[in-house]
């Protein structure tokens, strides 16, 4: 085929169940498919990577002060200008030094480089990357899963040296770079706002991979988290940050669980029948980033205080199942014991969640972010709605959506749970998924531009 032979995919993170951890999982898949040496770059939190460049971590103190003095939202001013700027260099430096290290080893071919030039996260990273790329004028892939321009703290430096520092490094204009956006509200926006044009590369998912089923490994699953067999389970699988509106989904659960006698003794899509013992139980597979543990103090303490039933077990779930030091299942397993899934984002670049739950076969219950409803929306999926319209709820920033709406959500929500056409209903979504998100839709752009006769 005469596909290149060695190729790096860089993150300042890897082997999580974060969206852009996954999608670097199926890059790589499709890359060791088409037989390519494939190696995996990232900072030190990671699994599974092949090279490490310590300085890539943003949550680092180094980095959150270089961020937190870079922009006027967080309101710091602990170091000078001077001193920002030499911090910004000096980590720049090590990144692209660690980095040409590893290059000389490997002789990379292609780079596949995931948020690095568009989020503002991680300054120092920018630079770092675009004098690598220009310097040895290799092959990129930049694929931006968040823009700078989608997050309101960084939209305004502090000074016109870290804006100078943005225009410079930020999304570099480099014939040797091809930029992806994952939506086309990103790549219109891109264009206007750099004059680059962008492939838009949605979320994608291995289709026809095997179906998540039951099995001896996540038996145990619902008792070793405190649930039982006949709960109506509710599974909120995205990492816990406040951008995905899990407040809303607690509220859902809420008034759910108050209707829940209209449930019991009847049969549930998928053959669980409900009795007077069943509890709603609201399942968060996901984690939460050192940044978000605020948020997740406040999701905790909402919880008790409206009475539901949350389980957090993050530190249960992991990319991957292992049964040492202690039992870890994978987040697929997790949907394995869903009936419900919950998708309340405000924000989201594209949607991996989605895609999952239509992989799996699950009902899921959407807030129409934006992108939902320009990108995926038109596709033509089977979904119980949360509406568009938020709420700022209290001084601590929680959100919520209009009363009627979230009324009219669960009655929706307790409608597709039992009505006889759901599972026919849940088939065509799989259609749907399979048509547009499959991973041959990434695989056809990956070999076009990597392979000769692509």
């Amino acid at each position: 085929m005469g596909c290149l032979e060695k190729v790096a995919i860089i993150h300042y993170r890897a082997g999580r169940t974060d969206g852009v951890s996954l999608e670097i999982d199926k890059r790589q898949s499709i890359l060791k498919r088409l037989g390519m040496d494939v190696s995996i770059v990232s900072g030190p939190v990671e699994k599974g990577s092949d090279f490490i460049i310590e300085a890539l971590e943003f949550d680092t103190p180094e980095m959150v002060e270089i961020k937190e003095n870079s922009f006027k939202h967080f309101q710091k001013n602990s170091i000078s200008p001077d001193v920002l700027m030499e911090k910004i260099w000096k980590f720049s430096q090590q990144i692209e030094e660690q980095f040409l290290i590893f290059h000389r080893q490997k002789q990379f071919d292609a780079l596949l480089l995931h948020n690095i030039f568009g989020f503002a996260l991680h300054l120092p990273a920018f630079s770092a990357f675009a004098n690598i790329v220009r310097n040895l004028k290799i092959p990129t892939i930049s694929t931006n899963h968040d823009y700078y321009w989608e997050r309101p703290e960084y939209l305004e430096p502090v000074n016109s040296r870290v804006q100078k520092y943005m225009d410079t490094y930020i999304l570099p204009n480099d014939d040797c770079i091809t930029h992806i956006s994952i939506n086309s509200i990103a790549q219109e926006k891109l264009r206007e706002l750099k004059g680059i044009s962008s492939t838009v590369i949605p979320d994608v998912f291995d289709f026809k991979q095997d179906s998540w089923q039951r099995d001896k490994f996540n038996s145990d699953f619902l008792s070793s988290i405190g649930v039982k067999e006949n709960d109506l389970v509710v599974l909120q699988a995205t990492r816990i940050i406040e951008r995905k509106g899990i407040e809303v989904a607690m509220r859902f659960v809420k008034e759910l669980a108050r209707k829940k006698d209209e449930l019991a003794g009847k049969i549930l899509y998928n053959g669980k029948r409900l009795d007077k013992t069943s509890n709603v139980v609201f399942v968060l597979a996901g984690y939460a980033e050192k940044m978000a543990e605020p948020y997740l103090d406040k999701l905790k303490e909402k919880a008790s205080r409206i009475g539901i039933q949350a389980k957090f077990i993050g530190d249960k779930i992991g990319m991957e199942r292992s049964s040492a030091p202690e039992k870890i299942y994978s987040l697929w397993d997790a949907y394995v014991h869903a009936d419900l899934v919950t998708y309340p984002s405000i924000i989201e670049g594209w949607g991996n969640q989605f895609i999952e739950a239509i992989f799996a076969k699950k009902p899921v219950v959407v807030f129409e972010y934006p992108v939902f409803k320009k990108d995926i929306k038109p596709e033509g999926y089977h979904y119980i709605s949360l509406g568009d319209r938020i709420y700022r709820q209290d001084e601590s920033g929680l959100i919520r959506i209009p009363e009627q709406q979230l009324q009219a959500t669960v009655n929706a929500a307790i409608e597709t749970l039992t009505a006889p056409n759901t599972p026919q209903k849940l088939e065509e979504n799989f259609s749907i998924g399979t048509k547009y998100h499959d991973l041959e839709v990434t695989e056809r752009f990956l070999r076009k531009k990597l392979c000769k006769d692509g």
